[in-house]
């Protein structure tokens, strides 16, 4: 099975809040792509049995690890275990977009568009 998502087709914002738009769900793992607004943020969080991967799409922000926050930017790669407390701030002054993968889904409420 082969399936082809365009990331300009679910580019998303909103004023109150970032968005979540899921690419693909299978293998019990989930991809999606997260929208942020400046000043917006994704509070902390895990992903408890899965691991992370993430590439910054577009923009800068800070990425927040275990308390150990590192600035990123356009086409940085991060990895890290779900057991990684995590959190994202849009601290620049433009849009970013976080593209998203879990290896394996925790829990059903991940794999929803927000």
């Amino acid at each position: 099975m082969m399936n082809i998502t365009s990331l300009p087709a679910v580019k998303g914002f909103s004023a109150d809040r970032f968005t979540k738009r899921i690419l693909f769900q299978q293998g019990g793992g989930v991809t999606f792509v997260l929208h942020f607004l400046p000043g917006q943020q994704l509070p902390v969080h895990k992903h408890p049995g899965s691991d992370v991967i993430l590439l910054v799409v577009e923009g800068t922000g800070t990425i927040i690890l275990d308390r150990k926050e590192q600035e990123v930017k356009q086409e940085d790669v991060i990895c890290c275990s779900g057991e990684t407390e995590f959190a994202f701030h849009n601290s620049g002054d433009r849009e970013v977009r976080l593209f998203v993968v879990l290896n394996h889904v925790p829990d059903a409420s991940y794999a929803q568009d927000v």
